[in-house]
């Protein structure tokens, strides 16, 4: 099973949760990090490995 996230691909890395996208935040806020003020970019997580890929990636689980 995959839950949807929302991602900041600079430097922060920073993960939201649908709920928290769908309430406003949809923009990096960290200061100093190299996206910020940049979309979040929708990303799929898995609640069995905590993996995070985009939707078009072939996953696989990784060991932990």
């Amino acid at each position: 099973m995959n839950e949807k996230v929302y991602v900041c691909t600079g430097g922060c890395g920073a993960v939201i949760s649908q709920e928290r996208y769908n309430q406003g935040l949809t923009k990096c806020g960290t200061k100093g990090c190299s996206h910020h003020g940049y979309p979040f970019e929708k990303r799929l997580k898995c609640t069995i490995c905590s993996q995070i890929f985009k939707e078009s990636d072939n996953h696989q689980h990784q060991k932990k």
